[in-house]
C-alpha cells in the first residue's frame, strides 16, 4: 500500500533534523582521546591525541617554570611551579583541542599519562608538603657521594649496571642525592618522610596516591624493575643502602611501584578541575621522559637504538645481552617496559649548550639563521673544537666535574665557527657514546632520533656523518609526548598491548644517510676530540678549588687529634655537616718513638680504615714515625687519600724520595711536613722535581695539641706559593679566631684546625663557621 504524505510534511522531514542540534553528525565525533604530558627541564608540555591513529589534535601547549642555579654545578626547581604549569598546559591543550574539533572534548579524554625528567628528586614531610626545592637531574653537588658509594660498596650486585659493580656512579642519580641531603642537612633528613621523583610527585598530585615508577627505579635507583612489578622487595638494593649508611631510605621511598602503561587511579576531583578534565579520566603510569620517548620512537625491540635530544642527549639501545662495560650504563632490567632491557649512553649538556650560546653570543639570530651561518663553515671548523661537557660528562667517561671548553681558537675564527663547533662537538660526543655501546655488543646500523635535533637538518646530517649511521626521524618528532599517548591508549584499553599501539601510532617521516665524503673527516676529527677531552681533565680538576664555595683557598681541615675519640663517628658527622668549607679530615699518626715520647702515640691504620668506612671526606694522614716507608702500604690499604711524611724523619733526600715514590704507587697524594725549625729551602730540590703534591707547614711543634701558633712559619707558605703555585700548601697548628686572618693571607690552600674546632662550645659547625666568617 502506498502512503502519500503532504508536501509540507516531507519538507519538515528534510529540514528539521539539521535544525534540532548544532552538533556534528555522530560519525564525525571521535570515540575517545588521550592526553600526554611531558615535564621537561624548562617547561611542561601537553597534547591531546587520537589514540586510534596517533594523531595530535593540535600542536603541544607549553607552560614554563624557573630553573635555579644557586652556584656553579647546582640546579634546582620548585615543585609547586611544576604543578601550576601542568594545570596551565593541560587546560590549554584541552581547550584548543575542543576548538579544533568544534565541541567540548574533556568528556572524551579517557586517560592521561605524564612523563618527566629523571632524577629530579623531591623531598616531602609527613604532611606531604615539599621540603625545599627539588634537586633536579643536572645538579652535580653529589659528586663526593658518588665516590663514597664506590669506595664503600664497590662490587655490590646492585651496581652491576656500572661496569659490573666497578663504577663509576653519576652525581645525577637518586641515591647520591639522598646521601647528600642526609650528610649535609641531617636535621632536615630526619624530618623527611618521603623521597621520590618529579614523576611520583606529579602522579601524587593527580590521584592522591603515592607510587614509584619501575622504569625510574630500574634505571636510576639501582633496582630490578621486573622484580618491583611483582611487588617484591627483592628488587630493592637494600644491601647497597646498608653499605653506604642510608638503610632508612627504604622507609622513605614509595611503598608501591607501578610499571609504565599500567593504571594508577583516576583523577581526584581537585586534579580534574586543575587539568580541565573529568574524574572518570584514568591516570596511567608514564616514566622518565627519555625512556617514554623510546616507546614514542617505536624502540622496544632488541637491536634498535634511539637518540633522545633536548637539553641533553640520551642514547638507548634495546638489547637481549646483559653485558656491561665501563663505556656505558646498564643494561637495565624492566625498562622502558617490563620484560625489556636496554643499555644507555648519555651526554649531560647538548641542546642546553646551544641555548646558552644563542642567549649569550647570538641573541639577535634565530636557530634557522644560525644553521645557515654554520653551513658556510667546513667540517672541522678550521681547527676549532668544542668540548660540550658544560654540566659534566655521563658516558663513555663519567665525570661530574667535567667542564666545557673551546680549543683551537685563533683570531681568524668568527661567530660562525663558534656556533658550528658546538654543533660538531655534540655530534662527536654522540659518536663517543655510540662507540661505547658498540664496544659492549649493543650495535645498530640506524639511529631513530627525536627531540630538538630533529628540527635541524644540518645537525641531523652532522650526527649521521659523525656516527656513520642512518638517521631516522618519525612523523611526530616529539617522542616523549607520543610515547605518553601510546601508554595512555594501552592503559585505557584502546589497544591490547604496547607493541600493537606502536604499530598503529608510530610512523617514519624521513631518513638521513651519512655522506661518505664527510665520514672520514669526522673520524679524523674524533681522534683529536678524544685526545683533547683527555688532556683537559687534569686542568679542570685544578680549577675546581677556584670556583664557588668560600672563594677557593683556605678550606678548613679538622684535625681529629683533638676530637673526642670515644665519639669519633659523631665528630665526623659534625665535620661532614659543614658543607663545602670542610672537604678533608686531618689524621695525625704518631708512633711515640720518633719524637721520643710514648704519650704522643696516636691511632694507626685500623683507625684510618674505620674512619674511611664512615665518611666521604678526603683523609690526609700526617705520619711521624721511625722508618715511615713501612707504613705506606698499610695506609694505602686503609684508604688514606694523602700520606704526609715528616721531613725530619729521614736521613736525606734520597730516602725521602724513595718513600714518595712508594706513596705514588699506592695512588695516594704525596705530602711532606716541615717542623718550625726546618728551613723550607730544604724542600726546594724535591719540589722542583715535581714529586711533592702537598707541603704541610707546621706552625707548632709536632704531636701536641693546643699550642700557640708560630707566625714566622707563615713565610714558608708564601715562599712555596710564589715559586710552586700548583703545590697544595696547608698550615697546621695554632689556628683560631685570632690567627686565621694571618694564615689566610699567607696563601694557604688548606688550614688545619683541631682544638678550636672540636673544643668549641657551639660544636664543630659553629667552630668552622667562626673561622670562615673571620677569615672572609
Amino acid at each position: 500500500m502506498t502512503i502519500n504524505y503532504p508536501l509540507h510534511i516531507i519538507l519538515i522531514l528534510f529540514i528539521i533534523p539539521p535544525c534540532i542540534s548544532n552538533s556534528p553528525p555522530p560519525q564525525s565525533r571521535r570515540s575517545s582521546l588521550v592526553l600526554a604530558v611531558d615535564g621537561g627541564t624548562e617547561s611542561v608540555r601537553a597534547c591531546v591525541f587520537d589514540p586510534l591513529t596517533g594523531t595530535p589534535l593540535t600542536p603541544p601547549c607549553s607552560s614554563p617554570y624557573t630553573l635555579f642555579h644557586p652556584s656553579p654545578g647546582l640546579a634546582e626547581q620548585d615543585p609547586s611551579q611544576w604543578w601550576s604549569a601542568t594545570g596551565e598546559a593541560c587546560r590549554e591543550a584541552v581547550r584548543r583541542a575542543g576548538e579544533e574539533e568544534g565541541y567540548d572534548v574533556k568528556e572524551l579524554v579517557r586517560a592521561v599519562c605524564v612523563d618527566t625528567t629523571c632524577c629530579s628528586v623531591v623531598f616531602m614531610d609527613k604532611d606531604e608538603e615539599v621540603v625545599g626545592r627539588s634537586i633536579i637531574w643536572m645538579d652535580q653537588r653529589a659528586a663526593p657521594q658518588c665516590e663514597e658509594i664506590m669506595r664503600r660498596a664497590g662490587g655490590d650486585p646492585a651496581l652491576r649496571l656500572n661496569s659490573g659493580g666497578e663504577g663509576p656512579v653519576s652525581a645525577e642519580w637518586f641515591l647520591p642525592k639522598c646521601m647528600w641531603m642526609k650528610e649535609n642537612n641531617p636535621e632536615v633528613w630526619e624530618s623527611i618522610k618521603t623521597a621520590c621523583e618529579y614523576q611520583d610527585f606529579i602522579n601524587l598530585k593527580l590521584t592522591g596516591v603515592l607510587v614509584g615508577c619501575t622504569s625510574n627505579a630500574a634505571v636510576r635507583w639501582h633496582c630490578d624493575g621486573d622484580a618491583l612489578v611483582s611487588g617484591s622487595d627483592s628488587g630493592l638494593p637494600t644491601g647497597l643502602w646498608r653499605s653506604v649508611g642510608i638503610e632508612e631510605l627504604k622507609d622513605k621511598i614509595p611503598r608501591k611501584f607501578v610499571a609504565p602503561g599500567a593504571r594508577i587511579s583516576t583523577l581526584s576531583p581537585s586534579a580534574a578541575e586543575h587539568l580541565g578534565l573529568t574524574t572518570s579520566c584514568e591516570v596511567i603510569q608514564g616514566g622518565p621522559d627519555a625512556f617514554v620517548g623510546m616507546v614514542g620512537l617505536g624502540c622496544i625491540k632488541p637491536g634498535q637504538l634511539c637518540l633522545i635530544t633536548g637539553s641533553s642527549h640520551l642514547h638507548c639501545a634495546v638489547t637481549e645481552s646483559p653485558n656491561s662495560e665501563p663505556t656505558f650504563w646498564g643494561p637495565y632490567r624492566g625498562s622502558p617496559l617490563p620484560g625489556i632491557m636496554f643499555a644507555e649512553g648519555g651526554q649531560s649538556s647538548t641542546g642546553s649548550v646551544l641555548n646558552w650560546a644563542r642567549r649569550t653570543m647570538f641573541p639577535d639570530m634565530s636557530y634557522k639563521e644560525l644553521d645557515a651561518l654554520a653551513s658556510a663553515v667546513p667540517v672541522g671548523c678550521d681547527g676549532l673544537v668544542c668540548l660540550p661537557t658544560f654540566q659534566g660528562s655521563r658516558t663513555p667517561v663519567t665525570d661530574p666535574d667535567g667542564k666545557g671548553s673551546f680549543i683551537g681558537l685563533t683570531l681568524g675564527h668568527g661567530r660562525a665557527h663558534i656556533w658550528r663547533s658546538i654543533m660538531e662537538g655534540v655530534a662527536l660526543g654522540t659518536l663517543d657514546c655510540v662507540s661505547g655501546l658498540r664496544s659492549g655488543g649493543h650495535a645498530a646500523s640506524e639511529i631513530v632520533v627525536a627531540g630538538g635535533a630533529a628540527r635541524s637538518q644540518l645537525w641531523l646530517q652532522m650526527h649521521a656523518d659523525a656516527a656513520n649511521a642512518r638517521i631516522v626521524c618519525t612523523e611526530f618528532g616529539d617522542a616523549p609526548l607520543l610515547g605518553g599517548a601510546i601508554l595512555a591508549s594501552v592503559g585505557a584499553g584502546v589497544w591490547g598491548s604496547v607493541e600493537e599501539a606502536v604499530g598503529r601510532m608510530v610512523k617514519v617521516d624521513r631518513v638521513v644517510e651519512p655522506k661518505e665524503e664527510n665520514v672520514g673527516k669526522y673520524e679524523k676529527l674524533f681522534g683529536a676530540y678524544k685526545e683533547l677531552a683527555k688532556s683537559v681533565r687534569p686542568g679542570v680538576r685544578m680549577l675546581k678549588d677556584i670556583r664557588g664555595g668560600d672563594g677557593g683557598g683556605g678550606r678548613i681541615s679538622p684535625s681529629l687529634l683533638s676530637a673526642d675519640w670515644a665519639n669519633m663517628e659523631r665528630e665526623i658527622r659534625e665535620c661532614e655537616g659543614c658543607g663545602g668549607h670542610v672537604e678533608r679530615l686531618h689524621c695525625d699518626v704518631f708512633d711515640g718513638v720518633e719524637i721520643k715520647d710514648p704519650l704522643a702515640m696516636t691511632f694507626g691504620p685500623k683507625m684510618i680504615r674505620d674512619i674511611r668506612k664512615r665518611t666521604r671526606l678526603k683523609i690526609d694522614v700526617h705520619l711521624v714515625a721511625v722508618d715511615p716507608i713501612r707504613y705506606v702500604d698499610p695506609m694505602g690499604d686503609a684508604g688514606a687519600d694523602c700520606l704526609i711524611v715528616q721531613y725530619e724523619s729521614f736521613d736525606g733526600d734520597e730516602s725521602l724520595r724513595r718513600c714518595l715514590e712508594e706513596i705514588k704507587k699506592r695512588g695516594m697524594e704525596r705530602g711532606v711536613s716541615v717542623a718550625p725549625k726546618t728551613p723550607i729551602e730544604r724542600l726546594g730540590g724535591l719540589l722542583r722535581e715535581g714529586i711533592v703534591d702537598v707541603v704541610d707547614v707546621l706552625t707548632v711543634e709536632p704531636c701536641f695539641a693546643a699550642q700557640e701558633i708560630q707566625l714566622g712559619c707563615l713565610e714558608k707558605v708564601k715562599s712555596v706559593k710564589r715559586e710552586f703555585p700548583k703545590v697544595r700548601v696547608m698550615v697546621d697548628g695554632g689556628v683560631n679566631e685570632d690567627t686565621i686572618k694571618e694564615v689566610r693571607r699567607s696563601g694557604a690552600d688548606v688550614i688545619v684546625s683541631g682544638s678550636f674546632v672540636f673544643k668549641n662550645a657551639g660544636g664543630v659547625k659553629e667552630g668552622v663557621r667562626k673561622l670562615i666568617n673571620v677569615a672572609a
